[in-house]
């Protein structure tokens, strides 16, 4: 299984999963035109996407929706609350397919999980997705990170985990308080401090890679996102992972979701 970040940001989401035969879109906030050059960049033809899993209605993961479905013929996969949440911004869609968070679904060669997740929307979800060669879990837009959701994180090989802002520069920098509440509350988006305390518990589990992603492009800067997790997983002795870090104008990856040397790490971590 492979994985591409589109785009990452409060600008526009999409994230491009691929199996052998099939590939799958998580959220589309960003153009058609943008998906089927990121798709094929990493070298999908466009007119083999499957389908869409949408995590929730906000527009920066569902503005290019309607146009993204109807161009490819695509069936968009979301919970009730998300498919009534977005009805007035995403336009006819071909297929609607509701989904419950907890109970598996196919698409394909891919096997799909919703999570519930906390984000201030109708009932927004992350995904858990494997295929044979591995699992890979995205959890993004979520103002904190449930028990529910730490499982998943840890049952994993692959994590596309929020890193949304640095607590300091949210506090100082220019957003009305009414704002600056919202992002830092329990339905709004993980600090990095929030996030590394996450990574930091996973010492134990198999990721491989690791996708800092929806970095606040006020409020953050890649080397502090990326100074918190690195720190994080030395102090789990996982020096093993590989960290990568999503951006808003430009694409991330194919990267190959691998299980981690489960070995090689252990013997990190003994001589931590």
């Amino acid at each position: 299984m492979r994985v591409s970040i589109l785009a990452s940001g409060s600008s526009g989401n999409a994230i491009l999963v691929s199996s052998e035969e099939t590939h799958l879109l998580v959220d589309a906030g960003i153009s058609a035109r943008r998906v089927a050059a990121g798709a094929r960049a990493a070298g999908v033809d466009p007119d083999d996407l499957a389908a869409v899993v949408v995590t929730h209605e906000h527009s920066d993961h569902v503005s290019g929706l309607g146009p993204v479905a109807r161009r490819f013929g695509l069936p968009v996969y979301a919970t009730g609350g998300t498919h009534d949440g977005m009805r007035g911004r995403a336009g006819t869609i071909p297929q609607r397919v509701y989904i419950e968070p907890g109970r598996e679904f196919r698409i394909g060669e891919l096997s799909v999980v919703p999570f519930v997740t906390s984000h201030d929307c109708a009932e927004p979800v992350g995904f858990s997705i494997a295929d044979s060669g591995g699992r890979l879990t995205v959890a993004t837009d979520l103002g904190l990170v449930s028990g529910a959701v730490r499982r998943h994180l840890r049952d994993s090989d692959c994590v596309v985990l929020e890193f949304n802002h640095d607590e300091q520069m949210l506090r100082t920098g220019a957003y009305p308080w009414r704002l600056k509440k919202r992002i830092a509350s329990n339905v709004g988006h993980l600090s990095n401090v929030a996030a590394a305390a996450e990574i930091a518990a996973l010492r134990d589990a198999p990721v491989a890679d690791l996708v800092l992603a929806h970095l606040s492009e006020e409020n953050n800067v890649p080397e502090l996102a990326v100074a918190a997790a690195s720190e994080a997983l030395s102090r789990g002795g996982r020096r093993d992972v590989e960290v990568h870090v999503a951006e808003q104008r430009s694409a991330l990856g194919p990267i190959e979701v691998r299980a981690a040397n489960v070995a090689a790490y252990e013997v990190l971590r003994e001589g931590a």
